[in-house]
């Protein structure tokens, strides 16, 4: 099965790969148009603060609510990619075998953490919305619609780690 250094995989099995790098590059994807779409609302922001004095009131609290959505929705595209911070100093000379291992610990370690993350977002979605409570400022919501993003995220996260995993067990190119 030959896959190319993208990510992508021409000859690739419908799943895992072909399914879960479709979601994440289409979700990596979103997230680069929210890039733009909150340069534009600053942009707007500061033509009206500063030309006309007429400030826009909502327009910090919704560009933070973008801002984790963008997060979010671009980890697991910078995972998939490799494009993420890391550390190398010692896993660049790794012999290949022990480099096998350091990247299936660091999947499952990643895995770990959307799981804790995850679950810990789930939790406090449901007590919001049991509890009904909104947010304070401008824009009232209810407080767990800008904490989905994250559930989401955490679930991207996970599916793209459990793909390293599974490509790391088999001995597949990453």
């Amino acid at each position: 099965m030959q896959h190319n250094s993208e990510g992508g995989a021409a000859n690739a099995p419908l799943f895992p790969d072909r399914i879960v790098i479709a979601l994440v590059r289409l979700c990596g994807a979103l997230s680069t148009l929210l890039i733009l779409v909150i340069f534009v609302q600053i942009v707007v922001a500061v033509t009206r603060r500063y030309i006309f004095d007429r400030p826009l009131q909502w327009n910090d609290e919704m560009i933070g609510y973008l801002l984790v959505t963008l997060v979010m929705l671009g980890a697991a595209e910078a995972l998939r990619r490799g494009d993420h911070i890391s550390i190398d100093l010692v896993s660049a000379h790794l012999k290949p075998g022990v480099a096998r291992l350091q990247r299936i610990f660091a999947n499952l370690s990643i895995m770990a953490f959307a799981v804790i993350v995850g679950m810990s977002i789930w939790d406090s979605i449901a007590f919001a919305r049991s509890f009904g409570s909104y947010s304070v400022g401008y824009i009232e919501i209810e407080t767990w619609i800008p904490q989905v993003p994250v559930v989401i995220g955490m679930a991207l996260l996970f599916l793209t780690a459990a793909l390293g995993l599974y490509r790391s067990i088999r001995g597949l190119p990453q």
